[in-house]
């Protein structure tokens, strides 16, 4: 049920994801049909402009000369100073670069620039904007697409019909001039270019924040549903155990009356009654530490004292299975404040999880140190190690890996630890050891400095 609703919240951010990006695809595609459209109307306007200035051109020559184009006219047909003068003052009025004549077959006869389009020569853009020649060639002003010049900068071209307003065609005027315009459309492009780019990134970032922000949100409630929920499981094994603690102990005083009794026929029957009361005992109290929820009383103690009386309690049994116990502790003292019972609890949950770890004839070595503001207690075993799969999950309530396990012993170490502020953590080999070390910090109020650290093997 956690999965489907994380799954659900994940999804719905990810449609809020997609409508964001719906979205500044949008505003981005908006954006650049507006600036098409405005470099259209331009150019357009930009296109009569061309084309009315031709005209004018065409106008001017075919009155300033007075003359009939009946003939194909050559260079010489034209007073050359007359004309530059009015097609120089009309180029600077009008901000045109440059102002032609051109005849039918393509010679030019005129040009304001006449180094780079030298009279009597064939027009370099004949072929180029040859549609529009011939149609202004029949009669009709045009003008030729935008083109961009070596420099750089766009140009356009329009053509008239020479002599303006009659026939037959024997030539055309041709106008060539900036389109200034487009730089401005060029810096618009440049900032819409860089708007676009901003924000897509700023959606892609708020994407991945939404998207991260929900998963922690769903972690946080899923961890919260999870702690209420082992919570009531934690009250009800509570009142469970205690009513059951009651029967176990009246079984076990039963088969040990039986077995006093009736020694000779008692066998290993009441021995197996004992020993499975004895494990469901464990497990029982296992559950009543789980959901014990009152804080540990605090009090002054001795870690050292704890974790080396822990020890003992289990070193005979330890010896009849063969298993070595080493202790290397490499501190006199570890004054601390906390709840010795349960902490010896904690110590004693982990001594017994290496010892069942370990086959035969293993070893176990117990070290406690001081680094820092920290005591450093690790516990080693040379038993079957876990797996990295397993230590996923090693600490989560009623995950066992024993088929006789309660699955809470390392939860309720856990617990204990972090009660006292303190961190565990369990780094394993598969197949050749296990370390669990347990780092508790030294209450400096209540700590006092040691006296002159000495390393103890036994």
């Amino acid at each position: 049920m956690m999965k489907e609703k994380q799954s659900i919240t994940i999804l719905k951010s990810g449609w809020m994801a997609l409508a964001l990006i719906l979205l500044t695809t949008t505003l981005a595609f908006t954006n650049w049909y507006y600036y098409s459209k405005t470099k259209r109307y331009l150019d357009g306007e930009f296109t009569g402009k061309l084309e009315t200035l031709a005209l004018l051109a065409s106008r001017e020559v075919s009155g300033l000369e007075r003359m009939e184009f009946t003939e194909q006219p050559s260079p010489a047909t034209f007073q050359r100073d007359t004309l530059e003068a009015v097609l120089s003052s009309m180029a600077d009025m009008f901000n045109i670069s440059n102002i032609q004549i051109v005849r039918e077959d393509g010679i030019i006869l005129f040009s304001l620039k006449p180094g780079i389009f030298p009279p009597g020569e064939e027009y370099p853009h004949w072929n180029m904007d040859y549609l529009s020649i011939i149609t202004a060639l029949e009669g009709k002003p045009a003008s030729t697409p935008l083109f961009r010049a070596p420099d750089g900068s766009y140009l356009k071209a329009g053509y008239a019909p020479l002599p303006y307003g009659a026939k037959p065609v024997v030539a055309l005027v041709s106008i060539e001039a900036s389109a200034v315009f487009l730089s401005h459309l060029n810096d618009l492009r440049n900032i819409l270019l860089a708007t676009t780019i901003l924000s897509i990134l700023a959606v892609a970032l708020f994407t991945w924040f939404a998207v991260k922000a929900t998963s922690s949100l769903v972690r946080a409630r899923e961890s919260l549903m999870r702690s209420e929920t082992l919570a009531s499981m934690g009250r009800m094994a509570a009142g469970i155990a205690h009513e059951i603690r009651n029967p176990l102990f009246i079984i076990r005083s039963s088969a040990e009356t039986l077995k006093n009794n009736h020694p000779e026929s008692a066998k290993q029957f009441d021995e197996y009654i004992i020993e499975e009361v004895d494990r469901l005992n464990g497990i029982v109290s296992d559950y009543l530490l789980f959901a014990r929820d009152e804080p540990a009383e605090k009090k002054s103690m001795d870690l050292l004292i704890t974790l080396n009386r822990s020890t003992r309690l289990l070193e005979e049994h330890f010896n009849e299975r063969g298993i070595e116990l080493k202790k290397r502790f490499l501190v006199d003292e570890a004054p601390f404040d906390g709840e010795e019972k349960r902490l010896q609890q904690a110590f004693l949950n982990i001594l017994l999880n290496a010892e069942q770890a370990i086959k035969d004839n293993g070893r176990i070595v117990v070290s406690m140190d001081k680094r820092g503001e920290d005591y450093i207690i690790k516990i080693t075993d040379n038993g079957k190690g876990i797996s990295e799969k397993e230590r996923e999950r090693i600490f989560e309530p009623f995950f066992t890996t024993k088929p006789a396990g309660s699955g809470l012993g390392l939860s309720v170490v856990k617990s204990i630890v972090e009660e006292h502020g303190g961190k565990i953590d369990i780094a394993s080999e598969p197949g050749s050891q296990t370390t669990v070390t347990i780092i508790l910090p030294i209450q400096s109020n209540k700590a006092r400095e040691p006296n002159d650290t000495k390393a103890q093997e036994q």
